[in-house]
């Protein structure tokens, strides 16, 4: 689908559901189709959102905006005009700079960073022949097979991938192929990298010749606060076409610790009363609601039925924190049909009332609970007075 996004139209491929979202930004040469082979390493139902950048694939041609606070500027906007409130961004080469530029300012709802064969955001000063042979690489089918074979892949690619690779970069728009090894390549966007404060994964393969290891590990990673790299053996520079199954893993590491950060959901739905009873009895609003899909339609235990989603809930559950409760939930029986289960509960809660003192309360509740696109269970119905 194409976007209206910071002045221009941006082309986005997107699939899957889920409140967590995957944001993938391709490498100098690429498109959203360069990610196909790690999306189909992925969970289907995963959210993922894989751009064209301007001048690339499907988006728009401007002539100008293909400097890296520019681009980082579409992907923010990208994301903005999708409402995506918790994401992770992955990036590649080109893409991983403008990754690292965007979590360089803080932005609300990324909850880590891939950078996958990132170029540095110091910027790399290219040699006179070197930039010449890069505003060359593109400019047909001959010279990007042979920038394929003797710079990009470490081993050769299958022919249908090949292909692709070839026929990407050769529709780049003109201003899009010659602005990174011009400009872009050397830009220095790194002023902010100290303020990253979400988990960063670098993957680098092993005979990557455009950003070799040794760069990642004395430029990229010491950068970036607390940042972990990985070497993947007998790769090049193209790990999402080269190695996808290790790109994958890495996304899905990335998700599990969003997930664990957040306390989103649980990976079983049976699990789900004793995190609810911990979160309420603990007092934390915050990690109360994280157990309850955006979509959630709970009844209170005075018979309200609240329906309004989020918002609503959190106003009810935030009266009954106030009460400061004790809650127990004993799991009865549990049926599970694909991604969807119901859990039949027996319940005893405390409550401190200002008129009337402990107040016990006890009841058998009714439950449905989701799976979502992150693999983690959610509750989607809550019913406490499930038998009247």
């Amino acid at each position: 689908m194409m976007i209206d996004a910071n002045g221009t139209q941006l082309h986005v491929s997107q699939r899957g559901d889920g409140e967590l979202a995957v944001v993938f930004l391709h490498y100098w040469g690429g498109t959203a189709r360069t990610w196909s082979p790690v999306l189909d390493a992925l969970p289907a139902d995963l959210k993922a959102v894989a751009l064209d950048a301007r001048g690339w694939g499907q988006s728009a041609r401007p002539e100008n905006g293909y400097d890296m606070v520019t681009q980082a500027d579409d992907v923010a906007a990208v994301i903005a005009q999708l409402g995506l409130s918790r994401y992770v961004l992955v990036g590649h080469s080109m893409g991983g700079k403008v990754a690292q530029l965007l979590a360089s300012r803080c932005p609300i709802g990324l909850q880590g960073v891939l950078l996958v064969a990132p170029s540095p955001a110091q910027g790399k000063a290219l040699a006179a022949d070197e930039k010449q042979a890069m505003l060359g690489a593109y400019t047909h089918t001959q010279a990007v097979a042979a920038t394929l074979d003797h710079v990009l892949a470490g081993s050769p690619l299958p022919a249908a991938l090949r292909e692709q690779v070839i026929a990407d970069s050769v529709a780049g728009a003109a201003s899009a192929k010659s602005h990174w090894p011009a400009m872009g390549l050397a830009q220095d966007v790194s002023a902010d990298l100290g303020r990253i404060d979400v988990p960063v994964h670098i993957l680098v393969g092993e005979h990557d010749r455009v950003d070799a290891v040794s760069l990642m590990r004395e430029v990229v990673q010491p950068s970036i606060r607390g940042a972990d790299l990985q070497v993947v053996s007998g790769a090049g520079h193209l790990l999402p076409l080269e190695a996808p199954q290790a790109v994958a893993a890495a996304v899905l590491d990335l998700v599990g610790r969003a997930i664990h950060a957040a306390g989103h959901g649980t990976a079983r739905p049976e699990a789900l009363p004793a995190a609810f009873d911990d979160a309420l009895n603990a007092g934390d609003l915050e990690r109360v609601m994280a157990l309850f899909d955006p979509r959630a339609v709970m009844r209170m235990t005075d018979g309200t039925t609240v329906a309004e989603g989020h918002a609503a809930l959190r106003g009810g559950l935030a009266g009954l924190l106030s009460m400061r409760p004790t809650l127990q939930n004993r799991v009865r029986r549990v049926l599970v049909s694909d991604d969807v289960a119901l859990l039949l509960l027996d319940w005893t809660i405390r409550l401190h009332s200002p008129d009337q003192g402990e107040i016990t309360q006890r009841g058998t509740a009714t439950q449905v609970a989701q799976r979502g696109g992150d693999g983690q269970w959610r509750l989607r119905i809550s019913n406490p007075l499930g038998l009247a």
